[in-house]
């Protein structure tokens, strides 16, 4: 039989102390909600300052993370009868994410609020899309990207938004009620209400 390391049993003792704090959170989250949400026991919730409505579900495997950069405004916010689905993951960032009702995140979508998004009403957003509320500096080549800070003027979707699967939606960019991102379209300036746009980077295809 293998001995355990000292060093082993701290990673060990870590990664429970990690788990039990999840399923702490879990368990808030659970009780906080509405009786009509429904919260899949494998869905992970790191942090605290999360809101979430009536009739609203949180699938398997989904991801929650706000909280841990100890900003005042880190929050996520769920509307009613929003469905996040199987694989999904949800980042504060520092800064906030905050969901309409009546929506819907498909799939393995990933979301980041560093500098705020804000998502209006009966917004769907297909499967595997990202939304980045931020964008690296990248101005000098003598010091790593990394290490050259961030900079984050947030993200806006209005009502009525349809974000075909596998888009890409960038920092700074406000996308109009009733408009829609084609598939597969990286998104990195405004789009206009009621208009269709598509592409690398996304242009206006047709108006709705």
């Amino acid at each position: 039989m293998a001995l355990v390391t000292r060093q082993g049993l701290a990673h060990l003792r870590r990664a429970l102390s990690s788990k039990w704090r999840a399923r702490r959170n879990w368990m808030k989250a659970v009780s906080r909600a509405p009786e009509s949400t429904s919260i899949a026991w494998s869905a992970a919730i790191v942090g605290s300052n999360l809101t979430i409505g009536e009739n609203c579900r949180l699938e398997d495997l989904v991801l929650l993370q706000t909280g841990g950069a100890g900003t005042p405004d880190e929050r996520i916010s769920i509307g009613g009868n929003t469905k996040i689905r199987g694989g999904a993951r949800i980042y504060a960032m520092g800064g906030h994410v905050t969901i309409g009702e009546n929506c819907s995140v498909n799939p393995f979508c990933v979301l980041y609020g560093t500098g705020g998004l804000s998502i209006g009403d009966n917004v769907r957003i297909a499967a595997h899309c990202v939304i980045v509320a931020a964008m690296h500096r990248f101005d000098r080549r003598d010091v790593p990207i990394w290490h050259q800070g961030s900079d984050a003027a947030g993200i806006t979707i209005e009502d009525d938004v349809w974000i075909g699967a596998g888009a890409r939606i960038l920092d700074g960019v406000h996308i109009g009620t009733g408009a829609i991102v084609a598939a597969g379209a990286v998104v990195v300036s405004k789009v206009a209400p009621y208009s269709i746009v598509g592409g690398v980077p996304a242009r206006t295809i047709r108006e709705r």
